[in-house]
């Protein structure tokens, strides 16, 4: 199974365009990407010792300006865990074109963080739209439709920047190379300076989180800033399948809620 996996893998590969022949400014070729475009994944959750507390979801359809896509990817709690945590939702949200060189670059990236119903709710968003004609990036906080941060900072000159989720759709497609065979850094930015997304072989697990994975999914370690996910470390770790799917996945260490398993349920295209 593990062989017919990179096989399949590899015919995947080939049937993607390759970027150094690519020129999306050039190029009558449609883009990789249109081939995703209406694709829904749907995935059960399971956080402390609990199953299926939550289900999420991620999606891919056409923004409202031609040549742009938006992906979104949000969880939400279910049943006894939504009382407790006031129906929770994370939602995060990327608007995305290709850019000059092919890759897929981010207009604007947002996180959410919804608690509560009706006149309860309340809401928190955390903004950053890239500018790239002025080579800077707007970096907001919002509470209930009230910003309360409002900065500019400047981009590093000729060094692209990608956010979690289009960095995710990049990978997908082969841009960065073959995940879980070799390290890859994926530049994000950072109020404090451009940082790194790392992906890189998953070599060691425990003996819980090896059970988890499928033997024949391709498997990584991805390294984020905690302030993405909400956690106490960096460590995401994550498989894909043949079509290069992420079909499973953990968060370690989310903040109250420990380690945050994903199981793919349904996929649509």
């Amino acid at each position: 199974m593990k062989n017919m996996a990179k096989i399949l893998f590899l015919f995947l590969m080939l049937s993607i365009p390759s970027m150094s022949s690519y020129s999306a400014e050039v190029s009558t070729t449609p883009h990789p990407i249109e081939s995703l475009v209406g694709e829904l994944f749907t995935y059960e959750i399971s956080f402390l010792w609990f199953d299926h507390l939550a289900e999420g979801s991620i999606q891919l359809t056409r923004g409202e300006q031609p040549g742009t896509y938006l992906v979104v990817m949000q969880a939400k709690t279910l049943g006894a865990a939504a009382f407790f945590t006031r129906h929770r939702i994370e939602k995060y949200q990327t608007l995305m074109r290709v850019g000059p060189s092919g890759f897929l670059q981010p207009l604007w990236h947002s996180s959410h963080t919804i608690r509560g119903q009706d006149d309860s709710r309340s809401e928190k968003i955390t903004k950053n739209t890239f500018d790239y004609a002025s080579g800077r990036v707007r970096y907001q906080k919002i509470k209930n439709d009230k910003a309360y941060k409002d900065e500019w900072y400047a981009m590093e000159k000729d060094k692209p920047l990608f956010d979690i989720l289009s960095a995710l759709y990049n990978l997908r497609l082969g841009f960065y190379g073959q995940p879980g065979e070799e390290v890859i850094h994926i530049p994000t930015f950072h109020r404090k300076g451009t940082q790194d997304i790392v992906v890189e072989p998953l070599l060691e697990l425990s003996s819980r989180d090896r059970k988890y994975f499928a033997e024949d999914s391709f498997k990584s370690r991805v390294l984020v800033d905690p302030s993405v996910f909400g956690t106490k470390g960096r460590d995401i770790l994550v498989s894909f399948d043949a079509k290069m799917r992420p079909d499973k996945g953990i968060i370690k260490d989310v903040i109250g809620l420990g380690d945050v398993r994903g199981n793919l349920r349904t996929a649509v295209n």
